[in-house]
């Protein structure tokens, strides 16, 4: 059992003293007369309070009273800090020896603590005669640092005294200045005089103990010092640190004495590394040996169940270990050679020869062996390989050896099976080849090889056949279509999954198209091509109906879906201008009108009528051409006339709008032969249409020229443009670029198309340019001088339309009404209906202009149209609603009159939040008995005469 430190202290007590006591009078001539009880004064009491530190645990208390009270000593008897300082160190060594030569090998740790303890009690010591000497000649202050600095010389370690708050160094050891780097230090703060040190744990130890004036023992803290290139340096000390008190016995500085540890640290941990790596390794070794007696352990539980037969062999060939052993077992096998075990004597000699020849070249062998025994013939797959001793030396062979009898027959069934594959597929009408991999050196499919080619392969080879077998696809057919599959058969040989692929070949003229389907076959590929010539004709055919019933499909939806709109667009037009005129036929039929009235009646009347009836015109001349009934006249034609005349039919309502119209003529136009009414109304729709898209203070311009043979008449407007997108569909019936409920313009989009066809009747034709939106546009219509026609006959006359009138009672007294409607003959006409059957009325011309009303006045109910620009009834009605009850306005009855009399759009009307969706025109009786009902008087009805 090891002795412990403390133990052995206490017990070679008086060795280590007498070793101490030798070593000084060896040593130094200081101590050689000195009597040896003057010399080993109070260190008896030193070692034993070292022992008991190291029992107790106590980091920094071992030695400290006896330590202290051999300062005392030393000082009295006239020893200097010199000689108490090397006497330490003498008997730190001296410690060491003995217990070194007890046997006794302590830890890191162990010896870390013996060796704190020493230098705590050097330190205390030194601290303590320091002390004493500066307690004692404080007047000599000057010479006593002489003397300490001679002392400070010498020492074996770092040593600084600083004084005040400041830590001003008033000693530094050369060991200590050679520590910082500096010789300069004496009467500078430690923070001024080495100011890498602030903030590090040294500085705090000394502002520790200056402030508490408890001593101070810190182990291992690094200490970074800036090296002269300006690096910093770290190194390793335990430092202690003791408080140096005045005569009052204040705390007036701080003794520090440092001891470099970095080589002893860095040798701890080093040797602490080296024994984690040899626990490391021993650990591993362990492993390794736990694994292979586990791999062990598996090989032969693997082969307990494995029909393999394994078996060694020394160099006599005699079995010395086997599994399977040849149906025998080891009894009947081990020991004894191959003539022993087996009845085969020309499979005996066959094995013999070839164990001898791995024995001989140290070379593996693998062969197949045929075994007969008792009637049967077995076949084995042996693999043969030399077995070697830890010397590399050939000891004898280890053999494997798989029954390979039942792949012996099933090759054989396969040759047969081969034997019939070639006979179908020499008659099938299909083609089929076989390709074997040529590969290269690093393994990879470099080519192929043919192995088998039927004759329905003809047409894909190029009509050759049998004479491709054995040769290279790259060599025979490169480039071909075969060829040209290359990566697809190469991806089936290393993947194993079938491909499909089609090939199209010309073979004697006529091209035909292959469905080629390659399959693995061991290390090549098997293809077999299938003519799907004639079914591929069938599919394009049966592709290229289904596309032209596609696109037939699509045109009549294209046609349903603008017959619709324009439907909806006609009844929308119709129903618009009506609702005017019969409004105010009602009203001027009562009488009670004023003249004012009775003008903006009538002239009301009969702008709606003339636009109603235009737009008749434009329906049945529509219709004429669609029917091929339309009859042109030939006869001379004023062209400056014609122009004059569709320029004054235009002019008032482009002088209402703001737009200015003008025409220029070059007067070498040439005699023109055609219908001048026809003209007329090309010239007259284009214009209209101009001044329809033209914004107040726009220009349009009209004018005709001669371009070579032909008369050409072009209108050029400022306004809105065209987009791109939709100028090849311009000239087309009912299309419009803007056709939704929101649009800004009216009309059935038929003016142009009537412009092209009518063009086109008389020979000519009709072009629009436009640099896009806001951009203007400009048509250009060119007819032929002089045209050959038919001699004119009447055209049919133009029909027209009436509609009545009436008045009505005051049935909506006091009731506040909110008219919305874009057109402004409508809406003064919905106003006076109101207005007569008592209501108070406020009209709005757009959405956003009635939410703002309802938002800011108090309505009963809200009369609105559907279709309007910017933002239609619909969504003005959704937007309302949403409002919420803040705004009282969000639930007012509401009613929809509009020209949109579909049954989809009195569902949306009602979905959108109105209370009931009314068709224009509509009788003013009709009118107000729905506005009473829905306000709550639907007794009161009012009654038209």
């Amino acid at each position: 059992m090891t002795t412990p430190l403390p133990t052995l202290i206490r017990t070679r007590r008086e060795a280590i003293i007498e070793r101490f006591v030798g070593e000084l009078r060896r040593r130094g001539s200081a101590v050689r007369d000195v009597p040896e009880p003057l010399i080993v004064s109070a260190l008896p009491g030193f070692l034993d309070e070292v022992a008991a530190g190291l029992e107790n645990g106590a980091a920094n208390r071992g030695g400290d009273e006896a330590a202290r009270e051999r300062g005392e000593v030393r000082r009295d008897e006239g020893f200097d800090l010199d000689v108490m300082v090397r006497e330490y160190g003498v008997l730190r060594r001296a410690i060491l020896r003995e217990v070194e030569e007890a046997g006794v090998t302590p830890t890191p740790d162990e010896l870390e603590a013996l060796l704190d303890r020493v230098d705590a009690g050097v330190a205390r010591a030194v601290t303590e005669h320091a002390r004493l000497q500066l307690e004692a000649e404080r007047e000599r202050v000057a010479l006593e640092r002489g003397r300490s600095g001679s002392l400070l010389a010498q020492a074996p370690a770092p040593i600084c005294l600083l004084k005040g708050a400041d830590l001003v160094f008033e000693l530094a050891s050369p060991l200590f200045c050679q520590m910082v780097g500096r010789d300069d230090l004496l009467g500078k703060p430690l923070v001024e005089a080495v100011p890498e040190l602030r903030g590090q744990p040294l500085h705090a130890q000394l502002e520790a103990v200056m402030t508490t004036g408890e001593p101070s023992v810190a182990s291992e803290i690094p200490v970074r010092i800036a090296h002269w290139t300006g690096e910093l340096v770290e190194r390793l000390y335990n430092v202690l640190c003791k408080p140096v008190r005045g005569v009052g016995g204040a705390v007036e500085g701080v003794m520090a004495t440092a001891f470099d540890v970095t080589e002893q640290i860095g040798a701890r941990k080093k040797a602490e590394r080296l024994a984690l790596e040899l626990q490391q390794s021993v650990a591993q070794r362990l492993r390794a040996e736990q694994a292979l007696r586990l791999n062990e352990e598996r090989f032969r539980k693997a082969l307990r169940g494995s029909p393999v037969m394994v078996f060694n062999q020394d160099r006599e060939l005699r079995y010395t270990w086997m599994h399977n052993g040849f149906g025998k077992s080891e009894r009947e096998v081990l020991g004894k050679t191959d003539a022993e075990v087996l009845d085969d004597p020309e499979a005996v000699r066959s094995l013999d020869r070839i164990k001898r020849e791995v024995l001989s070249s140290g070379v593996g062998q693998r062969r197949e062996i045929a075994l007969h025994t008792g009637g049967r013939t077995q076949y084995l797959d042996i693999s043969i390989e030399p077995l070697t001793d830890d010397a590399c030396e050939i000891v004898g062979i280890t053999c494997t050896a798989t029954d390979i009898t039942e792949r012996k027959s099933i090759e054989q069934a396969l040759r047969a099976s081969e034997a019939r594959f070639r006979t179908v597929q020499e008659a099938s009408p299909d083609g089929f080849m076989i390709l074997r991999s040529v590969r290269d050196a690093s393994g990879a499919i470099a080519d192929f090889e043919w192995v088998y080619v039927n004759p329905a392969t003809g047409p894909i080879v190029g009509g050759r056949g049998k004479d491709l077998e054995g040769k290279r696809l790259s060599v025979e057919m490169p480039g071909s279509a075969l060829a040209s599959g290359f990566a697809t058969y190469a991806r089936v040989v290393e993947t194993g999954e079938a491909a499909r692929v089609e090939m199209f070949c010309a073979h004697e003229g006529a091209p035909q198209t292959f469905r080629a389907i390659a399959v693995a076959l061991g290390d090549g590929v098997g293809i077999s091509f299938h003519d799907i010539t004639e079914q591929r004709r069938t599919e394009a055919e049966r592709a290229q109906l289904l596309e032209q019933e596609q696109r037939a499909r699509q045109h009549a939806e294209q046609l349903n879906r603008l017959k619709d709109e324009f439907l909806a667009t006609v009844s929308h037009e119709l129903r618009t201008p009506l609702q005017s005129i019969l409004g105010w036929a009602r009203i001027l039929r009562t009488g009670e009108v004023d003249a004012e009235s009775l003008e903006r009646g009538l002239a009301t009347i009969e702008r709606n009528a003339k636009a109603q009836s235009q737009l008749i015109e434009d329906i049945l001349d529509a219709s004429t051409i669609i029917a091929g009934k339309l009859q042109l006249r030939t006869d001379p034609v004023d062209v400056r006339q014609v122009l004059a005349t569709a320029l004054d039919l235009v002019r008032p309502t482009a002088l209402a709008k703001g737009v200015t119209v003008s025409a220029w003529v070059v007067d070498d136009v040439g005699i023109f032969l055609g219908d001048a009414d026809r003209l007329q109304q090309i010239v007259w729709n284009l214009l209209t249409n101009a001044v329809k898209f033209t914004p107040s203070g726009g220009q349009v311009r009209v004018g005709a020229r001669r371009v070579d043979a032909m008369l050409e008449v072009e209108v050029e407007d400022n306004g809105e443009g065209i987009p791109k997108s939709f100028l090849p569909f311009l000239f087309e019936r009912f299309r419009q670029a803007d056709g939704g409920v929101t649009r800004a313009h009216g009309g059935l989009g038929l003016g142009l198309a009537i412009v092209r066809h009518l063009a086109e009747a008389q020979g000519g034709t009709v072009h629009a340019e436009s640099d896009g939106e806001g951009k203007g546009a400009r048509f250009r219509v060119r007819l032929p001088i002089r045209v050959d026609a038919p001699p004119a006959q009447p055209s049919p006359q133009r029909r027209g339309s009436d509609a009545p009138g009436g008045a009505a009672r005051r049935v909506l007294e006091g009731i506040r009404v909110l008219v919305v409607d874009d057109e402004t003959d409508a809406r003064e006409l919905l106003g006076i209906i109101f207005v007569r059957a008592g209501a108070t009325v406020r009209e709005a011309a757009s959405a956003g202009a009635a939410i703002e009303a309802l938002c800011e006045g108090e309505f009963d109910v809200l009369v609105s149209d559907i279709g309007m620009p910017g933002e239609d009834g619909y969504a003005m009605m959704r937007r309302l609603r949403t409002l919420g009850p803040e705004v009282p306005a969000s639930g007012i009855p509401a009613l929809a009159l509009t020209a949109y009399t579909r049954v989809e759009d009195r569902r949306q009307a009602i979905a959108a939040g109105f209370q009931m969706h009314l068709a224009k025109p509509i009788e003013p009786s009709s009118l107000v008995t729905a506005v009473a009902h829905l306000v709550g008087r639907a007794g009161n009805r009012g009654t038209w005469p």
